[in-house]
């Protein structure tokens, strides 16, 4: 999924399965670089766009230098009203993490 250039993620299927209509109101919280929280909040200062649309304000994107079209994984919690966007910088590390791990666990 790509971050649009209004620091929009249009995925319907990930918010529809945690039941996140136009005007549910959300909480972000940058969790650390690459790493954000998204909770259902009825107090949340921020909500899902009437178009169905996540919107990542600038000032957060900034925050945990999340860039326009960056890539990102996008892991629901339906349980626990909760999505998870990890950056492409993460996972590139993470990837990167379980290739040494494979490569240092092969017999020479």
């Amino acid at each position: 999924m790509l971050v649009n250039h209004n620091g929009r993620i249009a995925e319907r299927s990930v918010l529809g399965a945690l039941r996140w209509v136009p005007g549910t109101r959300i909480d972000i919280r940058s969790v650390t670089e690459g790493v954000l929280e998204i909770t259902a909040d009825p107090g949340g200062a921020y909500a899902i766009a009437h178009n169905g649309q996540l919107q990542i304000p600038a000032a957060i994107r900034r925050r945990v230098r999340l860039r326009i079209g960056h890539r990102v994984l996008l892991a629901a919690h339906p349980d626990r009203h909760r999505l998870i966007i990890v950056g492409e910088s993460v996972l590139q590390q993470v990837v990167s993490d379980v290739a040494a791990l494979i490569d240092g666990g092969e017999q020479q």
